[in-house]
Formats: C-alpha cells, structure tokens, sequence
C-alpha cells in the first residue's frame, strides 16, 4: 500500500515537513517515491505549498493519506476536487468531520442555555437600571467625606 504521508526536516525544535508518496512499510525518513509539496507549522499562518495535481493523481492511484496530511489536502482543496470525481471515499475520512461533529454538538447543547440567559437578560435589565439610583448617593457620599475634612482644617 502507498500512503502520502510528511517526512520530517529542519533542526531540533523547528520542524519543516516535506510531503511525500511513500510506501506504507517504509521508515518515516525513508527515500520517498515522490515529493509532492512542503510544510511548515512555524509560520502563522502555516504554510502549505503543494503540487495539487500529482497529489490528486496519487490519491486517484488509491494512495491513503495520513489524517495530518488529509487535513492539509482539504485546507487546499484536493480532496475536495477527489470527492467530486468517486463520491463513494467520502465514507473512509469521516475524521475530518471532527470539528463540525463536535461543533455542532456544541451549538445544540449551548442553544437552550442561550434562550435561558436571554430570559434571564431582562431580569438582570432591571437591576441594571436601578444601579445609576444606587451610584448618585455613592457619588454623594465622598463629598460628605470630603466636607467633614474641610471643617478638621479650618
């Protein structure tokens, strides 16, 4: 089986990976049977550069991307481009539905505690109108402070 997969490059701590065609028996650092683009997670945004064309000939050619590199390949659109043309691969990278999943789950269970802070809102409206009432004696009490001193230096 042949899997597109990142080779790792770059010193210690700075990570560069280039992306490759590999068998699936074949070490990480392992020659390569094609270059198909690099890599850089240091960069902000992260850097992708990427031969779109022989990547989709590869995965036309039934290479499985790794889950790090199908999420690379979707942010640049290939595997968008893969789907359209077999339809049916869709149902083996349901991992890269994580986020959506997940999200909304989410907005699901966040939903109904929404329209709680919402009814909650305007009881915590009226408080909220009444507190400038509460600030003008606040604001009066200083000067009182401040009058009591006067009368000490005098």
């Amino acid at each position: 089986m042949v899997k597109i997969r990142l080779t790792r490059m770059g010193n210690k701590h700075r990570p560069f990976y280039r992306i490759v065609v590999q068998k699936s028996t074949a070490g990480r650092d392992s020659s390569a049977i094609e270059t198909l683009g690099t890599y850089d997670p240091l960069t902000k945004p992260s850097t992708v550069k990427l031969k779109g064309d022989r990547a989709l000939h590869w995965l036309m050619e039934g290479a499985q991307p790794t889950e790090t590199v199908a999420y690379l390949l979707k942010r640049e659109g290939v595997l968008d481009e893969f789907f359209q043309a077999r339809p049916k691969a869709k149902g083996s990278y349901k991992f890269l539905d994580k986020t959506t999943n997940v999200m909304s789950k989410q907005s699901v269970v966040s939903a109904p505690k929404e329209e709680k802070k919402e009814e909650a809102a305007p009881a915590a409206e009226a408080p909220a109108e009444e507190a400038p009432v509460a600030e003008a004696p606040v604001e009066e009490a200083p000067a009182a402070e401040e009058a009591p001193a006067e009368e000490k230096s005098e």
